[in-house]
């Protein structure tokens, strides 16, 4: 039998490797994570935001170009827009906008690098998520040390919803990234998106994305995800009782189809 696949950012996974449900750990106490389920609402932070300072902060190394390298670079751009020249011609091309290449000047690589990453940071949005939902690290770091809670949803509903999603890939050192046509457009996307150091594998992350023309805004980063993509809440062994009641009669009708776990439930 065919196995049905999923296409998810630039990753094509195989159905039987998604988990069957990823996780967000949330504190039910912080009134925009209510949202997640009072809403079905999910928000698509900025790059800067992160607390992992190289987390999607890998940038592409134009200034580790050598001048041959450069002078491949426009030989391969003349080649490509203009097939009609002569070998001599390409060569001629490639040399005179290799001389005079901006990608040389030092300076200009990092004010251009700079404002990339800027524009870069403010049309870009990441919900990161994981696949374990009994993680004492993630409760404690990301659950108010238990206190919260955490929602479960659908991969095969939430990702395509959202246009994409995968998983981390961890790294001792993370990949250096270079210009096209070195890497390609894919591979700089998910090396700067799906990869992050090996100290924080222990998240066991999976993440979704959003990327504009322009920059977003926070209306932008907040997207409503269908009723269905959620099927699972876990209340934290340390949330209060009170608490605990105002999160279960918050919970919407389009919701009802909800599994309530409590994580002492939990393997």
């Amino acid at each position: 039998m065919e196995t049905k696949k999923v296409i998810v950012s630039e990753k094509t996974f195989e159905e039987m490797d998604l988990p069957e449900t990823i996780y967000k750990y949330r504190i039910w106490n912080e009134p925009f994570h209510k949202t997640i389920i009072t809403k079905q609402e999910v928000f698509f932070a900025a790059p800067t935001s992160f607390e992992d300072p190289l987390d999607c902060k890998n940038l592409i190394r134009y200034d580790l170009l050598t001048d041959e390298e450069i002078y491949s670079y426009y030989l391969k751009d003349s080649k490509e827009k203009h097939p009609e020249r002569t070998r001599q011609q390409h060569r001629a091309y490639a040399r005179e906008w290799s001389e005079k290449s901006p990608m040389k000047d030092k300076v200009y690589v990092k004010e251009r690098v700079e404002q990339d990453f800027k524009e870069y940071d403010e049309r870009l949005g990441v919900l990161s998520l994981t696949a374990n939902p009994a993680n004492e690290a993630m409760w404690i770091k990301y659950a108010n040390n238990h206190d919260g809670f955490v929602i479960g949803f659908n991969p095969l509903i939430m990702f395509p919803h959202l246009g994409g999603g995968g998983a981390v890939t961890y790294y001792d050192e993370l990949p250096i990234i270079r210009p096209r046509p070195w890497h390609s457009f894919e591979e700089q996307h998910n090396y700067q998106i799906f990869a992050k150091l090996s100290k924080w594998s222990f998240e066991e992350e999976y993440r979704t994305h959003i990327f504009r023309s322009g920059p977003l805004s926070l209306q932008d980063r907040t997207i409503k995800l269908p009723p269905k993509a959620i099927t699972k809440i876990i209340i934290g062994k340390n949330m209060p009782k009170e608490s605990a009641e105002n999160l279960l009669q918050s919970i919407p009708p389009e919701l009802a189809h909800v599994q309530i776990e409590s994580e002492d439930e939990l393997d």
